[in-house]
């Protein structure tokens, strides 16, 4: 199979796939056959470098590394012929991806709530100046509108 029909297969762009081969992560075999317009630089893919493709995909689509996958296919190349090596390396990586995203998630709840606070101190201001119109908006440094509401103005 070429580089076309492996992309198309996969949903793969065919320079993904050469970046890839450039990483290391396959290593397709090139065709002995020669025409007028090709000199045996063509890849050829086999099932096996359609499932390393697939493996890699996948593991991109769950936002490991190129270096973390690499371990886990290495792991695969040197473990037992039925791949089952991997799956301990696997299962590791995920584990250490929870944690990582359960982090995120911490992160972005945090930063939820600071946004939801200062929307709510900027609600404020807004009433405050409608209370008193003749009240003039630069009291108010830019600084306010970012800042989340104190405690004492929540009352």
């Amino acid at each position: 199979m070429k580089i076309s029909e492996v992309a198309k297969q996969l949903g793969l762009s065919p320079k993904t796939i050469r970046f890839y081969e450039d990483q290391g992560l396959i290593a397709p075999k090139r065709s002995t056959s020669e025409s007028w317009f090709t000199s045996g630089k063509n890849r050829v893919f086999g099932q096996e470098d359609l499932s390393r493709l697939d493996f890699v995909k996948k593991a991109r689509e769950l936002d490991f590394s190129i270096k973390e996958i690499q371990s886990v296919l290495d792991y695969y190349d040197q473990g037992p012929a039925c791949g089952c090596g991997s799956r301990a390396k696997v299962d590791e990586l995920i584990a250490l991806k929870l944690v990582e995203v359960q982090q995120v998630k911490i992160h972005l709840e945090a930063l939820e709530q600071k946004l939801t606070d200062i929307q709510a101190n900027n609600a404020a201001i807004a009433h405050e100046l409608a209370q008193n119109p003749n009240e003039p908006e630069g009291e108010f440094l830019i600084a306010d509108y970012i800042i989340p509401i104190r405690n004492d103005a929540k009352k």
